[in-house]
């Protein structure tokens, strides 16, 4: 008598085949899905450190007088809450918001004594391009605090609604400068 597989057997051996082969299918999905967050994230690291370097730099100066630094304001007032309009819905254009914070607070900056900052006061656009990114800044400081925080979120530009529910990039910067005399 020859030994051989039953249909049965080869019926099953079938179905354990497909089910391996489809969930191995499934997994093509995740990886776009991954391999494309990991595009947008790369693109948002880029763009924050577009953004918050010269704030920092400029911050972290060291001739910049203790009474000055003081007299930073929070950009925007409300924080991230200024990002919402009046329905609740985050801002269809949150970058032109964070461009507006961004030269509010190198406006600022520029205008420390004995020239602590003189670099360009315009937004750090280089790194948008041809990334589709929308950002959100918000520069918080107390009158008396020796630190500045700094938050920074970046979204693809077709998503605004979304800015609030992405990463956070956040720094803190300490006063260096000089002492009132």
């Amino acid at each position: 008598m020859k030994k051989a597989f039953t249909l049965i057997e080869v019926n099953l051996a079938m179905l354990i085949m497909a089910g391996g082969i489809l969930s191995i299918v499934g997994l093509y999905a995740f990886g776009f899905r991954e391999n494309r967050q990991s595009r947008e994230d790369v693109a948002a690291t880029a763009l924050a450190d577009s953004v918050m370097s010269p704030l920092v730099m400029a911050l972290s100066a060291t001739n910049v007088k203790w009474s000055t630094f003081r007299q930073l304001e929070n950009y925007p007032d409300r924080g991230w809450a200024d990002y919402f309009d009046s329905s609740g819905i985050v801002s269809k254009d949150p970058q032109e918001k964070a461009q507006t914070v961004f030269a509010s607070v190198m406006g600022d900056i520029r205008y420390f004594p004995d020239g602590a900052y003189d670099g360009d006061t315009s937004f750090p656009s280089a790194a948008l391009n041809g990334t589709g990114m929308s950002c959100g800044l918000v520069v918080l400081h107390d009158e008396d605090s020796a630190i500045v925080r700094i938050a920074f979120r970046a979204v693809k530009t077709e998503m605004p609604g979304q800015l609030l529910g992405m990463p956070l990039f956040f720094t803190e910067v300490r006063f260096q400068g000089l002492p009132d005399k």
